[in-house]
């Protein structure tokens, strides 16, 4: 990408370019492919253990949001932004020291600290940095840009860390990842701080909790849509955590799941573009989302009920398709329900639900993997078609 000499003279504008390359640094993650044999194989955990990790992980993001904008507001964005590129190098070389669970436990604290910090402030810094030059409202195209960007560092990564783990070994995938994000960090010192107005985050961040439960509170359509949309959708991302175990159980070798994942990649950026287009072909939309809950639901039980991994793999690849854009048909929807002074508490406050009832679930999800994983599929795939059969969307609420 070229820039002009104007853009070449702002160093604002070149934040902008930096962030994509920040992006592609922080999305080569050598061990999400092989997360579960990670874990396991080498971390000597549980099925079970993982999920309290991946709970304690969630509640302590939570918890550490007020903290983290409080820092990004005293120390500024772009040093919050290399806090948090430090703290998660720290965080994969805590986990790749020794497998040690209470090393694990300090490095999902780093790690949430991290995210904490990234949430908010990399999105208000990228804002300020718009603003210098009177372009904020190119923000939506360059977050757009810069999660594609991240995808596909995800994509060429996966299989890397899977050949890393068949030729090295499991544990080098992590030291890898800490020595990535060592990178990110020292990059990280070439952004610009843009002029910004400080805020009081903590007070920020306790008033958008309640502005958002009280918008939810008296919006019966709202509600409707968020917890139709928040339930499934939180069934379909425990694919994410179950779909390794499953392999592994199948006796699929570790270097394909590098490649399974990268495929995974690649059909959520395809189908994150063709759903909105589908949708746009179906008149009656409630008979879509539907259509697309049923998929779901029936890939998910073909997998527990039919044990090869060909099939397993197809239907994995179906429940990505359908299942991780799902949310798309509920955005607009959303989006109309929701006052436009208002609508980053209330999207906030949904996110806020859906990571609650992911750390309420995730050491029952554990549970059930260690007893049977194949079970999981068929359960998830079953309460998905409840949730479906006592859908209370109306076709005009998503109009």
């Amino acid at each position: 990408m070229i820039m002009s000499l104007e853009e070449e003279n702002n160093p604002y504008k070149r934040n902008v370019y930096k962030t994509y390359i920040l992006a592609f640094i922080f999305g080569i993650h050598t061990v999400r492919g092989v997360y579960y044999p990670y874990m396991t194989d080498w971390g000597g955990l549980t099925f079970f253990d993982i999920m309290i990790l991946q709970s304690y992980f969630t509640l302590m993001i939570f918890i550490l949001e007020i903290p983290s904008g409080a820092i990004a507001d005293h120390l500024g964005r772009k040093r919050a932004i290399i806090l948090a590129a430090l703290t998660v190098a720290l965080a994969a070389f805590f986990y790749s020291v020794y497998p040690l669970f209470i090393l694990f436990v300090i490095a999902e604290t780093l790690w949430a600290f991290s995210a904490a910090l990234f949430s908010g402030t990399f999105e208000a810094f990228l804002f300020s940095s718009l603003k210098s030059y009177g372009e904020e409202k190119k923000l939506p195209k360059i977050l757009a840009r810069f999660n594609t960007i991240n995808l596909i560092a995800l994509t060429i990564s996966a299989p890397l860390g899977a050949l890393i783990a068949s030729v090295i070994s499991l544990q080098f995938t992590m030291t890898t990842l800490g020595f990535i994000y060592l990178i990110g960090f020292i990059f990280s010192f070439f952004f610009k701080e843009a002029p910004f107005r400080r805020e009081g985050q903590t007070e920020k961040y306790i008033n958008l909790l309640k502005d958002g439960f009280k918008e939810l509170r008296g919006n019966k359509i709202l509600r409707v849509l968020t917890f139709d949309r928040l339930f499934i959708d939180v069934l379909i991302f425990f694919l994410f955590w179950i779909y390794q175990p499953y392999l592994k159980s199948l006796g699929v070798p570790i270097l394909w799941f590098g490649f399974i994942n990268s495929f995974m990649n690649i059909t959520n950026m395809a189908f994150t573009l063709i759903i909105p287009k589908m949708l746009e072909s179906y008149k009656n939309k409630l008979r879509f989302l539907i259509t697309v809950d049923l998929i779901n639901a029936i890939a998910f039980m073909i997998i527990g009920i039919f044990i090869n991994a060909i099939l397993g793999v197809i239907m994995i690849l179906m429940i990505v398709a359908f299942g991780y854009p799902r949310f798309l048909i509920y955005t607009n929807a959303i989006n109309n329900q929701i006052k436009s002074d208002n609508r980053a508490t209330v999207l906030s406050t949904i996110n806020m639900f859906a990571s609650i009832l992911r750390a309420i679930l995730y050491p029952i999800v554990g549970l059930l993997g260690e007893w049977n994983v194949y079970a999981i599929f068929i359960i998830t795939g079953a309460m998905i078609l409840v949730f479906t059969i006592t859908c209370r969307v109306k076709n005009e609420y998503l109009e």
